[in-house]
């Protein structure tokens, strides 16, 4: 089961990786358009900005759908997955759908390679049965299985968009608190893959809260080292400033080396931290419309100065827990010597 579920993330991922450039370059472009006026605007060049840059979102599930049955099945998965994520688009089932049409394009091309077949028709099973087949049967199963799917995504994005308040401020909580949790690792890729989804569906505000996680541990810690130094070592010190670079690019990753020091510390704080901005950023109404970027992107956020300020409390919040839980590096070393 473990392993099952480890190629499923890997296939998922692999599809989320070939689809962040379309995202990215559709958001910055929907942001720079509506930042012209381009929404209020009946023609000229804002409103053709914002048009290119929803038309680029609206590549993101085939995309990812085709990428990952392409991590499933090779090249000939490509074409049936994206077939069938641009029918999950087409009836709305969005990015979930896309998901099941990847996975299912997949798996049912690698069952047609795998079909006995006279030698006359095994020669053109690449270029035609595979293709025929493979699309045929993941259309006529995502129009099937689409529909309830459809309606489910409908019904979480009206959720998500009459959220107000603490609700909002809940959700952003546990988003900031999952994206930091296991700094990259499936606990992680859950929420950035559902804030990603909600970015097609045209509901920003989740992937704001999924910055704040990403971005605050890595600075928070640095921050900690420069607050209280005494209670890290000369290496965690000296790191502080490719540790800082690192989270306002993006990479949570940056945070690992201080968690692996001091776990029952560190991550606990990080955790907060993030839970703290994430709930924040959301309560505040800040909205993030691209995945990528790290800092240099926050400018094309709605609410981009409510943004800091969320960023600048989780930063805050994680440096003085990790303080505060913390012990000086040399009672540290005393006490470990004492329980040996």
């Amino acid at each position: 089961m473990k392993k099952i579920l480890e190629e499923a993330k890997t296939h998922l991922m692999t599809g989320v990786s070939y689809m962040l450039p379309f995202v990215v370059a559709g958001g910055l472009l929907l942001t720079i358009g509506l930042l012209l006026g381009g929404g209020e605007q009946e023609a000229g060049f804002a409103k053709q900005t914002v048009e290119v840059g929803v038309l680029i979102f609206s590549l993101m599930v085939p995309v990812m759908a085709g990428y990952m049955a392409y991590s499933i099945a090779d090249r000939p998965g490509i074409a049936p997955g994206m077939v069938g994520g641009l029918i999950a688009h087409e009836i709305g089932a969005g990015f979930f759908g896309g998901i099941v049409a990847g996975f299912l394009a997949g798996y049912i091309v690698n069952f047609i390679k795998k079909l006995p077949m006279h030698s006359y028709i095994a020669a053109l099973k690449p270029i035609i049965v595979i293709p025929l087949l493979g699309v045929g049967a993941v259309s006529l199963l995502m129009y099937i299985i689409g529909q309830p799917i459809a309606l489910a995504s409908k019904g979480l994005e009206g959720w998500l968009s009459s959220m107000s308040g603490g609700n909002l401020a809940l959700l952003g909580l546990i988003i900031g608190a999952m994206i930091a949790f296991d700094m990259g690792g499936p606990i992680n890729k859950v929420a950035f893959a559902f804030c990603v989804g909600m970015l097609n569906e045209g509901v920003y505000g989740p992937m704001a809260a999924c910055w704040i996680g990403i971005m605050t541990p890595p600075i928070g810690l640095a921050l900690a080292t420069r607050l209280a130094p005494k209670k890290f070592t000369a290496a965690e010190r000296q790191s502080a400033l490719p540790t800082t670079i690192m989270g306002a690019t993006g990479i949570t990753e940056g945070a690992i080396p201080f968690a692996v020091g001091a776990p029952l510390q560190v991550i606990p704080a990080i955790v907060v931290g993030s839970a703290v901005g994430g709930a924040l950023a959301m309560a505040l109404g800040s909205a993030a419309p691209v995945p990528s970027g790290g800092i240099f992107v926050v400018a094309f956020f709605e609410k981009p100065v409510m943004f800091l300020i969320a960023f600048a409390a989780g930063i805050l919040t994680t440096a003085l827990m990790t303080i505060l839980l913390k012990k000086n590096i040399e009672e540290e070393v005393a006490y470990t010597q004492e329980a040996v």
